[in-house]
């Protein structure tokens, strides 16, 4: 197949793609259906109503982002799936103040950890789930070569990670309780941001180096320009 038929191609798959309406696209509306329920249950009684606010203003802020560029900027629901599973995973913590969730509790005993590592394995989540949609936004609309939205991707996913430990320190510096703040989120640890941040550096490396190597492997070539309708 030539580099014209591959380009129109391309080309073909992203408009049919942006021309699917919500009202007739049901995994999403499923999608999306399903977090409304997790949300409007973990809203009941959590463990601080104040932080439960605080740390899912960012997860409403992505689902009206969402909304918003849904018509203009359409993802793979394969993308929107990955969002999902992020908001739940976040959504849980918050409810529990990730300090205190079961999930954490029950590694915290099975793999002999310190302190409870839910929040590592969210960050994780963030960096291997997220990166994905990062990158089709990059490479669908920006038109950016493969392999540079793969790893502009992974920058972007270690400043978000960044700018999450800045809006906590903030958090911490304005809260009424900064030290029952700080043991609930750092949990006595004085690298929590960096291991933070580590973990969803990993996530990201491990997503788009994946992504990479499998185009690789079906001879795609990484460096082509997707072209957009």
């Amino acid at each position: 197949m030539s580099m014209k038929l591959k380009r129109r191609k391309y080309s073909l798959i992203y408009a049919s793609r942006q021309a699917v309406p919500f009202k007739k696209d049901r995994p999403l509306q499923l999608m999306l259906m399903v977090y409304i329920i997790v949300f409007a249950v973990l809203a009941l009684n959590p463990v601080d109503f104040r932080q439960w606010w605080y740390l899912n203003s960012i997860s409403l802020l992505v689902v009206a982002a969402a909304a918003a560029f849904y018509k203009t900027s359409r993802l793979t629901n394969l993308s929107y799936a990955g969002i999902m599973l992020f908001l739940i995973l976040h959504t849980l913590g918050a409810h529990y103040t990730y300090a205190l969730c079961p999930v954490g509790e029950w590694m915290k005993g099975a793999l002999g950890f310190s302190r409870n590592n839910y929040d590592r394995l969210v960050c994780l989540a963030f960096g291997f789930l997220i990166s994905a949609p990062v990158m089709e936004i990059l490479y669908h609309r920006f038109r950016l070569r493969y392999i540079e939205a793969c790893l502009i991707s992974v920058f972007i996913i270690v400043a978000i990670c960044a700018l999450n430990s800045l809006a906590e320190m903030l958090w911490a510096a304005i809260s009424s309780s900064q030290q029952l703040f700080i043991l609930s989120q750092a949990q006595g640890d004085i690298w929590d941001s960096q291991r933070d941040t580590a973990m969803g550096l990993l996530g990201a490396c491990f997503n788009m180096g994946n992504g990479i190597f499998i185009k690789i492997r079906k001879n795609q070539k990484i460096h082509m320009v997707r072209v957009s309708k």
